[in-house]
């Protein structure tokens, strides 16, 4: 029933929109903003949340971009087009277009940033998306740029508007010490104040190159990262936009009328990963056991309250590489006689790492606590700060780590950056070569039908070697006053407040 109501809600959106769109925007202001969690990075090189990205969002740009429909269209870049073998891509450049600190962006801007992306001497996880350090970027003139990869990569278009991680930057904004701080791009908003990780300012430019946006003076970003608070300081009219709201709460928050609450499919996975390089995950015995021990309605239904779709792969039904493979139905005996197998007939115990501000992660993994209780395996909860949660991610100190993957636009997104060999957000430590082999190959292909073959046999495998166990795929959330207009509730989750005006 919650999934007739979401589409229900979609239809009444888009009605919404509409008339939105049908009146005058009016010019000046200040919204106020509350983030689900605190930025840890703004260098879009080595950012790797939602809380950094969404606020990069506003303030770089990329050579493409997917609209509001997700349709891949020009931006920075006005062209492109491919070499017959494949490799080179050439992009010519918009013109006009400049940096917030006034300087005209031109190739030689694009080339220094993506030829500072895939240095190995910077240390990005975010190179993978143009090939990594084996490409060549080249400033061929003032407005052509072109990529010279090893291999083809068909997807190089839709790469470079998937997310601010390959945003165009100015080599101004480059500290002595080889850090950026604050970027400087080309977007409609500057960074104007950081207070740590406590409070961030976005301040209008006024010479952006779209005219007539954005319509806000500035942005004023605090996180609130319990969810209830979060509501709270909406409805108090202490906030006038919100990250995500509790899910608990959609009902009451509709019936509010000083609040509006929009829904998208979401293009995302929620998920528990777990340590391949630990035992007694390194078994995929265990691995399988685990995923057959829970029940994942149970747990889409506590911990995001139904407003989710329970899958047992990477992909939902809201994209259109979603693979229906789903072996892993309940069944403890299933599970059982897989630990015996593995040597684990009296079970064993393990922690899972989740983050504060993700309430849905701790609900979560307290429904998995109970079910992997039947099956012999004890659950400890840490439940952490986002920071101390990434530092153990990144250094491989858990047993398990349960989150969210979103924004995930192309096939690739789902199974080439956390699970190909070696790349830097594959922190299960997966390795399996015909998966290596396979995503590879997704990568140099453009025909749809030939891609979904390929990703097919690739999920597969992934579901089968369950590095990860994923659960459910959740609803897109946003809420904000009656007042915020022109915001668009996206499928890939950017927050886009360029377009966003306040009637009063």
């Amino acid at each position: 029933m919650k999934r007739i109501v979401i589409a229900l809600l979609l239809v009444s959106m888009l009605a919404t929109s509409s008339l939105v769109s049908a009146q005058e925007p009016k010019e000046g202001g200040t919204l106020r903003a509350a983030w689900q969690a605190s930025w840890e990075s703004l260098d879009p090189h080595f950012a790797s949340t939602e809380a950094s990205f969404q606020i990069l969002n506003n303030v770089l740009e990329t050579l493409t971009f997917f609209d509001d429909d997700m349709n891949l269209i020009p931006w920075l870049a006005e062209s492109w087009s491919r070499s017959q073998d494949g490799l080179v891509w050439t992009f010519v450049l918009r013109e006009g277009v400049t940096f917030s600190n006034g300087r005209e962006m031109t190739a030689d801007d694009v080339a220094w940033t993506f030829n500072r992306l895939v240095d190995p001497a910077t240390g990005s996880g975010n190179s993978w998306r143009v090939g990594g350090s084996s490409t060549v970027i080249e400033a061929v003139d003032e407005r052509t740029v072109t990529f010279t990869t090893e291999s083809p990569i068909a997807t190089l278009p839709a790469s470079l508007a998937a997310n601010k991680s390959v945003a165009v930057l100015a080599k101004e904004c480059l500290e002595d010490d080889g850090t950026i701080q604050v970027p400087i791009g080309t977007g409609p908003f500057v960074i104007s104040e950081v207070e740590g990780t406590t409070r961030l300012v976005l301040t209008a430019r006024d010479d952006y190159w779209q005219a007539g946006v954005p319509y806000l003076d500035e942005v004023v970003i605090t996180p609130i990262t319990d969810d209830a608070a979060r509501d709270l300081a909406l409805q108090g009219g202490e906030v006038d936009w919100i990250f995500t709201i509790s899910p608990q709460n959609l009902e009451t928050l509709q019936n509010d009328d000083g609040v509006v609450v929009e829904l998208a499919p979401r293009l995302a996975y929620d998920y528990f990963g777990l340590n391949l390089n630990k035992a007694p995950f390194d078994d995929v015995r265990v691995r399988q056991a685990i995923a057959y021990a829970i029940d994942r309605e149970v747990i889409c239904q506590f911990a995001f309250f139904g407003l989710c779709e329970p899958t047992q792969g990477p992909t939902g039904s809201g994209t259109p590489w979603y693979f229906p493979y789903a072996p892993y139905d309940r069944d403890l005996d299933k599970a059982r006689e897989l630990l015996v197998e593995a040597g684990y007939a009296g079970g064993f115990k393990m922690e899972i790492m989740t983050a504060i501000g993700f309430d849905e992660t701790l609900r979560g993994a307290q429904v998995v606590q109970q079910q992997l209780a039947e099956v012999g395996i004890e659950v400890v909860i840490d439940n952490i700060e986002f920071g101390e949660w990434l530092d153990r991610e990144a250094a491989g100190e858990f047993d398990a780590f349960m989150l969210s993957w979103l924004g995930l636009t192309d096939a690739e997104d789902y199974f080439y950056l956390q699970h190909r060999t070696g790349n830097a957000y594959n922190f299960t430590g997966f390795s399996n070569e015909r998966f290596d082999e396979l995503v590879d190959e997704g990568r140099t292909l453009d025909d749809f039908d030939a891609r979904y073959a390929v990703y097919e046999e690739a999920n597969k495998i992934l579901v089968d070697e369950a590095p990860y166990i994923f659960m459910y795929v959740k609803a897109e959330v946003k809420a904000f006053a009656p007042y915020v207009k022109g915001f668009a509730t996206r499928s890939d989750s950017a927050v886009n407040f360029w377009t966003v005006w306040l009637d009063q």
